[in-house]
């Protein structure tokens, strides 16, 4: 479930966590450090690596969570969740840690499948707060760019173009729909949905540029598509990008009309 990702861990050196690093050193890198200010030191270097930072809750406190304070305080480290854990089931001392920042608890031993899960939803929950705000950023952009999952079906967009077929419903979204279902156009519909399962067939992108008609205004749009790739090296799913390139075509037609 955290294979290949990168594990900062802030412990204090005995033998309290021996078993508990070795569950992660397989499939993940793993720095391991025995202070706040190594971990912090580390970190201000390595930010760009690292998936996520588990350190002792003991640690955490005896520095009134200080370096905590530090890493959430840093927007380079906004991305990173940190996990407290404690050889010791915990106290109401250590509970604390949740309102300084921390994003979860776990308390060795624990099983494998349960603990590789919560540390997964926690890189999961930050990068969704990390993209929600790249998103709202991407909205004051003139293009059109999109996400879509490994069945085509639309994850987000950050604009609205005038040739979908919203049905003038103020709650209506486009997430979840195909081409298919959201286009007026069912022709440019068909034609985007068949070039999208073949990039997620075959794994190569594609450019081309569509012809939309409607209302007596005709556009150019030109559609730039990635395929997105999981840690397996699957494709799951599709980053698009929409831009109007009417000017640019009116143009080529009139001077091909010229010669």
């Amino acid at each position: 479930m955290i294979k290949n990702k990168n594990i900062l861990m802030i412990l204090p050196a005995g033998p309290d966590y021996v078993d508990f690093c070795s569950l992660f050193t397989k499939d993940n890198f793993t720095k391991l450090v025995y202070t706040e200010e190594e971990g912090y030191e580390f970190l201000e270097n390595n930010s760009d690596i690292i998936s996520v930072v588990v350190i002792d809750v003991r640690l955490a406190r005896k520095s009134n969570y200080e370096y905590v304070n530090k890493i959430c305080e840093n927007p380079r480290f906004a991305s990173i969740p940190i996990i407290a854990v404690s050889p010791n089931p915990p106290t109401e001392e250590d509970m604390i840690c949740l309102e300084m920042g921390i994003s979860d608890f776990i308390t060795p031993p624990c099983q494998w499948p349960l603990l590789s899960r919560r540390i997964y939803n926690a890189i999961r929950a930050k990068d969704s707060a990390t993209f929600y705000e790249i998103e709202e950023m991407l909205k004051k952009l003139p293009c059109n760019i999109f996400l879509k999952d490994a069945e085509a079906k639309y994850i987000f967009s950050t604009q609205y173009w005038r040739h979908l077929d919203k049905r003038d419903d103020p709650n209506w979204t486009i997430r979840g729909k195909t081409d298919m279902e959201v286009r007026k156009d069912k022709e440019n519909a068909k034609k985007a949905y068949e070039s999208d399962m073949q990039i997620i067939a075959t794994g190569k992108g594609t450019q081309y540029v569509i012809e939309e008609s409607q209302d007596g205004v005709t556009e150019y749009l030109e559609l730039c598509k990635e395929p997105v790739f999981d840690e397996e090296g699957n494709v799951n799913g599709i980053v698009a990008l929409i831009t109007d390139v009417t000017e640019r075509e009116m143009l080529k037609k009139d001077l091909k009309k010229q010669e």
